[in-house]
């Protein structure tokens, strides 16, 4: 896999483990067919998936900002129910999932809703961020 993918991937697929949820299989893949766009394919079990890159340019934070919505996106489709939340906001009862955004050059999970920092992407369940 491409390093600058593998490192944008990395903490929000430690936020996976550290959660107990659904973890993609991922599979390095040129479905881009753009060098400045590494692409990986994210697998679920029954065999489904979807594609997911990064920007190379971009900053690496930006980086883990863009797979970490993607893995996201991924996630969310694996858990069961309408209304599934990953990672699930812990000031609000895990009624909204986290959105992961840059916070003053670093991948922060924020509350959706009053924009809080919760965390830094890779560090859920191991500290809060301040």
């Amino acid at each position: 896999m491409d390093d600058v993918l593998a490192a944008a991937l990395a903490p929000v697929l430690a936020d996976v483990r550290a959660t107990g949820a659904p973890e993609p299989r991922v599979v390095a893949s040129d479905w881009t067919a753009d060098p400045a766009l590494p692409a990986a394919m994210l697998w679920s079990a029954d065999g489904s998936g979807v594609g997911m890159f990064v920007r190379a340019a971009e900053m690496p934070a930006a980086r883990a900002v863009h797979a970490s919505e993607q893995v996201q996106d991924w996630v969310l489709e694996e858990l069961p129910g309408v209304h599934a939340v990953w990672p699930p906001c812990p000031a609000h009862a895990a009624a909204h999932s986290l959105s992961p955004v840059l916070v003053d050059g670093v991948a922060r999970w924020v509350c959706a809703s009053d924009r809080v920092v919760i965390a830094a992407i890779g560090e859920l369940g191991t500290t809060r961020a301040s």
